[in-house]
């Protein structure tokens, strides 16, 4: 139950201040179609603010359904639901309306090459060469691939490109937990030859190179919805790609948590770290002293494996890094 206190009030302030009465805001009124991306993006040009939008209106049980008509206070840095209390009684009796209608459902835009932690992996060919000696392809290029199967080939087909990392163990239990996966990009199939196959790269997330492995085509999903959590869950974050050694707003984060927990894309997640007594409090008691966690930011999912996920990080008031906490809860 502290924990769970504190993670509300840590949520709270990860907007940028309280309201003063000196000031000044305006109203909106909610129009069908709004989102809440679209309404952080329109009024304080932040649209990765909706998560504190979210978070901070218990109100929104279910951030798909906003209602046309809603009321919102927009300040310069945040934006707040106008309650019910708050509303004013009206002086005449209202015009029949019909029923509101939910708005479009919320999503956030992902973008390629994040990646995934997983122990299967899908390896169906090689990229062998490029037409010249430049180390590096990118979209447009001509480069030749090796396949396990041509037979179960043919032109216009897609695969993906991705590089095979090192192998991803938990930095608490020192389990393993399969190997980062990065996505490269997209190629497509041209020809067929007795030992190599002609592909073009129609998409280039990261640098690609000769040696970069294919895998069965997935079209990239590039707006993930918001979903709220089926269940409280709370896990680990196991890395990053590239290497990252500290993590911040907008970047990708690798958890220990997945389908099989009931992670759902879109869920959203708040970033903790375990907070230490002082010496001097220790010294003072005979048994330990929970304190609240100390909150770093908020993620949200972008794709889950069997026990992985990847998380894009909205929000960050600290560096997150490898081993720090991630909750997600019920509402």
């Amino acid at each position: 139950m502290a924990l769970r206190k504190a993670l509300i009030l840590a949520v709270l302030l990860l907007t940028t201040g309280l309201a003063t009465a000196a000031e000044e805001s305006r109203i909106y009124v909610i129009q069908k179609g709004d989102t809440l991306w679209g309404i952080s993006e329109r009024f304080i040009k932040d649209p990765f603010y909706w998560p504190n939008l979210w978070a901070t209106n218990p109100d929104i049980r279910n951030p798909h359904f906003i209602y046309p008509g809603q009321r919102l206070r927009i300040f310069p840095d945040r934006i707040e639901f106008i309650t019910d209390e708050e509303q004013p009684v009206p002086v005449t009796p209202p015009t029949v309306e019909e029923p509101p209608v939910p708005s479009d459902s919320i999503a956030i835009r992902a973008f390629g090459g994040q990646g995934f932690v997983d122990s299967l992996v899908s390896n169906v060919g090689t990229l062998v060469d490029a037409t010249d000696n430049r180390i590096m392809m990118g979209s447009g290029d001509r480069v030749f691939v090796e396949l396990t199967d041509p037979g179960r080939v043919a032109p216009g087909d897609r695969f993906t490109l991705f590089h095979l990392g090192d192998r991803v163990r938990h930095p608490h239990t020192n389990e393993s937990l399969g190997y980062l996966v990065t996505d490269l990009g997209t190629i497509q199939i041209t020809d067929i030859h007795p030992q190599v196959a002609s592909a073009e790269i129609i998409e280039a997330q990261r640098e690609i190179l000769r040696g970069a492995k294919l895998r069965p085509y997935q079209a990239p999903n590039r707006e993930i919805e918001l979903k709220e959590a089926v269940a409280p869950l709370a896990g680990t974050i196991i890395g990053s790609d590239d290497r990252n050694l500290a993590l911040g707003q907008n970047m990708v984060a690798y958890i220990d948590l997945g389908a099989d927990d009931g992670l759902q894309p879109g869920n959203l997640m708040i970033i903790s770290r375990p907070r230490k007594a002082t010496e001097i409090a220790q010294q003072m008691r005979t048994g330990p002293l929970e304190l609240p966690e100390i909150v770093l930011g908020a993620g949200v999912v972008l794709e889950t494996r069997g026990r992985t996920a990847s998380l894009l990080i909205v929000k960050s008031v600290d560096a997150i890094n490898r081993g720090d906490r991630v909750h997600a809860q019920m509402r």
